[in-house]
């Protein structure tokens, strides 16, 4: 199985960057540490816009993707987060072909 990288760019409303951050600390960052398909995480703060965050991501297939992303536990996390966005999050999808400083499988 190959696996999937997200590049995921989410605008939030002025101000509210920090504020997401804690949600997403309090809700996904657990179980991003514990879920061993999610292989790789970071969040990173976009230094040009204050109010825009980076999560790239690389999940062990598009099945394990898919799972966390329905996962009841996601979705608590973005009734939470969403009225502090600035519209829908950029989603990408790609192969990971090559990394560095990075385990693949």
């Amino acid at each position: 199985m190959s696996q999937l990288a997200l590049i995921i760019k989410t605008k939030c409303q002025p101000g509210k960057r920090d504020e997401v951050r804690r949600l997403w600390d309090e809700y996904l960052k657990p179980r991003a540490l514990t879920n061993t398909d999610q292989e790789v995480i970071v969040y990173s703060y976009d230094l040009q816009d204050e109010n825009t965050f980076y999560l790239f991501e690389i999940y062990s297939s598009q099945q394990a993707f898919e799972a966390s992303s329905k996962a009841p536990w996601f979705w608590d996390y973005m009734k939470a987060a969403g009225a502090m966005l600035d519209g829908q999050p950029e989603v990408m999808m790609a192969n990971p072909v090559f990394t560095k400083g990075v385990i693949t499988s």
